[in-house]
């Protein structure tokens, strides 16, 4: 009777333990991902850039052309024009640091228009709006990566605090070796070189490590930390190279990634706002159920404002547009460190 029983429920036993694992990994890999696989994979670690960067390759200066075109006016407008509307439509955002949102916007509307009016150029400006535009990127990429390894875990404080400022140091340090290629041409590209084999070992080293400690719930993380990596990787490939096309078409995709991601971002915290039921403007508590139609007449809007101000109202359009590109910076450091407050 006991070899029968035997015979009957160790098959069965084991059928049950297999689906309980097999349900345990099932979870373990929703939990990797902050909206799910497709909404990730595509708008966060956009994985397609590399067919993006072979189809302006492939199609010359005229195919990269129509993509800029679309970048400039409907992907990377639109995601910096859309921070300050979140911060008002989220008044209390507003209100928790109220002081410090008014002071920045008096001296960001103010200081642009003053240099502007003393001086007849935007070049100091500009050169501001680089530097602090690539500190913005470094910080937004990272950023996302943090938020990855918070909702997984397992991260020790001072894996952290490394892993930080590796990463912008390695993001910062391709970003400003593109513009002193692009200022200097072949002579910044002396005694480059072991710097750029020495940077080029923190992403190689970090992506490895994510690879060596794949886990399910930690996929999501992974790809998004090697697309962004690989990316930057190869701009710096680009420029030691010394490959302006490759680079024009790389650095077109990593604009296009960074305003995606963005704009992902933001939606993926405003259906968090929504699921938590947090006290937020009447308007705001509209447009959140419609938000993705919502986010695309903003963009489609802002997007032809933006080609129509420009082909009409070139001085005004690029002095608006450099005073929001600076609130954009400021907010949404302020935004971002508030969400990290309260998700503590």
């Amino acid at each position: 009777m006991s070899q029968i029983s035997q015979t009957t429920f160790l098959p069965q036993a084991a059928a049950e333990r297999s689906e309980a694992v097999a349900g345990d990994f099932r979870q373990s890999l929703r939990a990797g991902w902050l909206v799910d696989p497709k909404f990730d994979l595509f708008f966060l670690a956009n994985l397609g850039w590399p067919l993006l960067v072979l189809l302006q390759w492939m199609g010359g200066l005229e195919v990269q052309s129509g993509i800029s075109f679309w970048q400039i006016y409907f992907i990377t407008t639109p995601h910096r024009w859309i921070t300050p509307a979140l911060l008002f439509l989220e008044r209390d955002r507003l209100q928790a640091n109220k002081t410090k949102y008014i002071l920045i916007t008096v001296l960001l509307l103010t200081l642009p228009l003053a240099v502007k009016i003393s001086t007849g150029t935007l070049t100091c400006l500009l050169t501001i709006d680089y530097i602090w535009n690539a500190w913005h990127f470094a910080a937004q990429h990272h950023g996302i990566y943090s938020i990855y390894g918070r909702k997984t875990g397992g991260i020790s404080p001072q894996r952290l605090r490394i892993d930080k400022w590796l990463m912008r140091g390695f993001l910062l340090y391709v970003t400003f070796r593109i513009a002193s290629w692009a200022s200097l041409g072949t002579e910044a590209s002396q005694g480059w070189g072991t710097l750029d084999y020495l940077f080029a070992t923190i992403p190689t080293g970090m992506i490895l490590r994510e690879f060596w400690q794949l886990r399910a719930q930690t996929l999501g993380r992974c790809l998004y930390f090697t697309s962004v990596m690989t990316l930057y990787l190869a701009m710096l490939w680009a420029v030691a190279v010394k490959n302006p096309m490759m680079l024009l078409v790389l650095t077109t995709a990593s604009a296009l990634f960074h305003s995606i991601e963005y704009l992902a971002i933001v939606s993926w915290s405003v259906d968090r706002t929504k699921k938590s039921g947090k006290a937020t403007t009447e308007l705001f508590m509209r447009l959140m159920p419609r938000w993705g139609i919502v986010l695309a007449v903003f963009v489609v809007i802002l997007g032809l404002g933006a080609w129509l101000m420009e082909t009409h109202l070139l001085e005004i359009w690029l002095t608006a547009n450099l005073i929001m590109a600076f609130l954009h910076y400021a907010y949404d450091g302020l935004i971002w460190k508030s969400r990290r407050s309260v998700s503590a």
